[in-house]
């Protein structure tokens, strides 16, 4: 294992101790309530790349950094938990949400108060740089949920729009992650620019990646109901592939499936969609778009005389592929 790898995994450590920090700071009334929250973790990858950048590019206080990696979590973990309230969603990484366990007010309200809370302990940096960072970046996230729901059920939705929504919904989000681990550690507009350039197609990477799942795996992988999409509404790229061939079928097949889980159902459009070449294509962007990354990560490295953050970011970008466990391949021909 690499310095910085271990570096990196002392630093996690003390980013998801921020995190706990900061959801401590949570009134008496809503402590039960973010309790939760800070025992679900997600993969991480977000502050642990904001990370790996802010050592590679220069000299940062650790502290500063993992402050901002946890706020940056933090924010992505009020987009979920707001995106579950949308959704009507029952489950997410395998846990019960919060809008589940104690209805969507109190999901509302704490999906707020954590934005309150993470606004507040990114203030005590004192850096207006940092704070408009992500209040642009939560307006992405706002404009991304917007447009999905606008979405709902477009069959004539274009390959171009959908990029544009994931960007908003998830990529800007790894954006953010990459301009502040660059900022931090004073790199020049070019850098944090090429390391944003990075987290851009990382991100549109991992959402395409993450539509595949939702069509080819159950809960035990995905934390959630296999075909989630499809029942909210959601015209994933798969789909817009399979409108392009067969729009009469796929459409009649997608419909169907939104009456509720429906076993021989979900089997049929998978076989529809791998007939179709829809499954396969989709993979392929999916590779593309990481081959993008690696491109952009390659000159940042170079650039910064980094080998062991090449290193760093191939690990991450295996972990975002292979997150599709190798049965996936019988739905690829």
């Amino acid at each position: 294992m690499s310095t910085l790898a271990v570096n990196l995994d002392a630093g996690m450590q003390l980013v998801n101790q921020r995190i706990e920090a900061i959801l401590a700071g949570s009134n008496r009334m809503v402590t039960a309530y973010v309790a939760s929250v800070g025992r679900s973790r997600g993969k991480r990858i977000r502050p642990r790349l904001m990370m790996a950048l802010s050592s590679a590019c220069g000299e940062a206080p650790l502290a500063s950094v993992a402050n901002c990696a946890a706020c940056c979590e933090l924010l992505h973990t009020a987009s979920l938990i707001h995106d579950d309230v949308i959704d009507e969603a029952d489950k997410r990484r395998g846990e019960a949400t919060l809008n589940h366990r104690f209805g969507n007010e109190i999901a509302v309200v704490v999906g707020d108060y954590i934005l309150a809370l993470l606004l507040s302990s990114l203030n005590q940096e004192r850096d207006f740089t940092l704070v408009d960072m992500l209040i642009n970046t939560s307006q992405e996230l706002g404009l991304g949920v917007i447009r999905e729901v606008n979405d709902r059920d477009n069959f004539a939705l274009s390959a171009d729009k959908y990029y544009e929504m994931i960007y908003l919904k998830t990529a800007a989000l790894f954006c953010l992650a990459c301009r502040m681990g660059a900022y931090l550690s004073g790199a020049d507009a070019s850098v944090q620019e090429l390391a944003v350039r990075y987290g851009r197609q990382l991100g549109l990477a991992f959402q395409v990646v993450d539509d595949l799942l939702d069509l080819t795996q159950d809960a035990k992988v995905t934390g959630k109901p296999s075909f989630n999409d499809v029942r909210e509404g959601r015209v994933t790229l798969p789909f817009i592939h399979a409108c392009a061939e067969a729009p009469e079928e796929t459409r009649a097949l997608y419909v169907a499936l939104q009456a509720g889980p429906d076993a021989q159902l979900e089997q049929q459009l998978r076989e529809h969609l791998t007939q179709l070449g829809s499954l396969r294509y989709t993979y392929d962007q999916a590779q593309g778009l990481l081959a993008e990354a690696r491109v952009a990560g390659e000159r940042l490295c170079g650039l910064l005389a980094q080998p062991e953050l090449d290193e760093e970011l191939k690990r991450i970008e295996q972990q975002v592929l292979h997150a599709l466990p190798q049965v996936i391949s019988m739905a690829l021909p």
